[in-house]
């Protein structure tokens, strides 16, 4: 399996709401999202940071949604039990790969740039820009929303217009097409144990 790089920013993973999204639903995925990530990058300078970033984390991101779209056509042939060790493992991956990403952005800018609604989601848009190096392009991210129980919570994020969901199926489909569901598993095992990332 290929590693991705994807830059993200205080991140580097269906139940939609029935009702339509309201107009002022953007601006409130907008505040939660600022908070979030407010709350996550504020982790990085402490030095218990793991718990308190896995915290953070797990109020941030939809990990079992995330998982179900990565996994695209297979997670309907998935076992429970294979689906629920996948969720876990794609979190610790997540987890550590935005670890990663948080401590080497960490002098990065983060702009936001205006929410729109579409489809019982909120989709928030920021750049993000380095306050050290002027030379190094910005780079767009967006974090597409959910509500979950009435919180709201990130299932994709897109990163120079490339989806992190879109990229986690391609990798999926490919090696559970060819190998098997329990071949990705022992993969994404793998990879834990290697200090690796997807």
């Amino acid at each position: 399996m290929r590693s991705l790089v994807v830059p993200i920013f205080a991140f580097s993973f269906v139940v939609f709401v029935s009702a339509a999204v309201h107009a002022q639903e953007p601006a409130a995925a907008e505040t939660f999202l600022r908070s979030r990530q407010d709350a996550a990058r504020g982790e990085a300078a402490v030095a218990q940071r793991r718990a308190r970033l896995t915290e953070a984390l797990g109020a941030l991101l939809d990990y079992t949604e995330l998982s179900r779209r990565a996994l695209g056509e297979h997670e309907a042939r998935a076992t429970p039990a294979q689906r629920t060790e996948f969720v876990n493992l794609l979190r610790q991956l997540v987890e550590r790969s935005y670890q990663k990403n948080l401590e080497s952005t960490a002098t990065y800018e983060v702009r936001y740039v205006g929410a729109t609604a579409a489809g019982g989601a909120v989709t928030v848009r920021t750049i993000a820009k380095s306050r050290t190096n002027g030379r190094a392009p910005e780079v767009s991210i967006d974090y597409t929303l959910h509500q979950v129980g009435g919180e709201w919570r990130v299932f994709d994020i897109a990163t120079d217009g490339v989806s992190l969901v879109r990229n986690y199926r391609a990798q999926f489909h490919r090696l559970v097409s060819r190998d098997g569901f329990d071949a990705l598993l022992a993969k994404m095992r793998e990879r834990l144990a290697n200090e690796g990332d997807l």
